[in-house]
């Protein structure tokens, strides 16, 4: 047995003992890391395969109102993980319903190993498929959307900033990206992370793809690393990039995104432990593909004939 899943059964295990998520626990299941093998992920795969094999364990589920736990296992990660230090409650209920399958009275004595067994080949399955890593924007499932359009996705929350109208995500703390002394974008904190997102004026499209050798350049000439990747966000930026920290100038991995819509470009910058992986953090992907811009918020802000500007937001009073 490998260590991840070793874990994974110690885990469960305490918590099956204690009824609570110890920190321990929280620190070495690797919650949020996406791009390997964790416990963590056993976890989540070990609990949708528990879905999927018994229909009534989701209909329990359903009948108790756990909004987390649905989306989940319809394979919604974003509501799960603010960052280690904030989502104690979120895994206590993932792991909390792990331990109501495996010690149920019809459960056998090996279910948990079974579960965790399947879920590894599962993981590597879906890594070897592509699938969390092949484009998905402006597809009709995923946006970035245009107020004009409908989106898809109609019934996710959003919080109306004018020109953007970014999705709310429970915890996640909003505060105005400044230029100039203009608020012009969304930096939404997600525990150790944190994703920004901006739209600009785009007279003459698509940009991004032209915009992206002078990003590479910008933060290679303040000294930084930057290369083109692509990802389910499509063509990026993956960069080092100093920032400061506690007095102190420190390189800060960051994912660099972009996205072309009629007449603007969305621009998205996710900086944390996480940044330069293949796997993109599932909240900063729906962060961004849920985002809708507005230019008729914007208008008299920017001459049409400039070549890219960057609009202001409408930053509300109270939250």
């Amino acid at each position: 047995m490998n260590q991840a899943r070793a874990d994974a059964e110690g885990i469960v295990e305490q918590y099956g003992r204690d009824g609570v998520l110890s920190s321990e626990s929280l620190a070495s299941a690797e919650f949020g890391v996406w791009d390997r093998l964790t416990p963590g992920v056993l976890l989540v795969m070990a609990l949708g395969i528990a879905a999927v094999e018994d229909p009534s364990f989701v209909e329990r589920i359903a009948e108790s109102d756990d909004t987390l736990l649905a989306g989940l296992i319809s394979g919604d990660l974003r509501a799960i993980e603010l960052g280690v230090e904030d989502a104690t409650k979120s895994w206590d209920q993932i792991v909390a319903r792990l331990v109501e399958y495996v010690q149920r009275p019809d459960a056998s004595a090996g279910t948990l190993d079974v579960l965790l067994s399947e879920a590894e080949e599962l993981w590597f399955e879906v890594l070897d498929s592509g699938e969390m890593t092949r484009p998905q924007m402006r597809d009709g499932e995923f946006g970035p959307w245009d107020a004009t359009e409908t989106p898809v996705s109609a019934g996710v929350e959003r919080l109306d900033y004018g020109v953007l109208r970014v999705p709310l995500l429970e915890g996640a703390g909003m505060h105005p990206l400044m230029a100039g002394g203009r608020a012009v974008g969304v930096i939404v904190s997600l525990g150790d992370a944190a994703f920004s997102v901006q739209a600009f004026r785009v007279p003459v499209g698509p940009a991004w793809r032209k915009t992206l050798p002078k990003i590479i350049q910008g933060i290679r000439d303040q000294g930084g690393t930057a290369e083109e990747a692509e990802s389910s966000l499509g063509s990026e930026v993956r960069a080092r990039i100093y920032v400061v920290k506690d007095g102190q100038r420190v390189l800060q991995p960051t994912r660099i995104i972009g996205c072309d819509g009629p007449g603007w470009l969305l621009r998205g910058s996710y900086g944390g432990p996480a940044a330069l992986t293949d796997l993109v953090d599932p909240r900063a992907h729906h962060l961004f593909t849920q985002t809708v811009v507005d230019l008729s918020a914007a208008e008299g802000q920017a001459d049409a004939t400039q070549e890219i500007t960057n609009l202001e937001i409408r930053w509300p009073t109270t939250e």
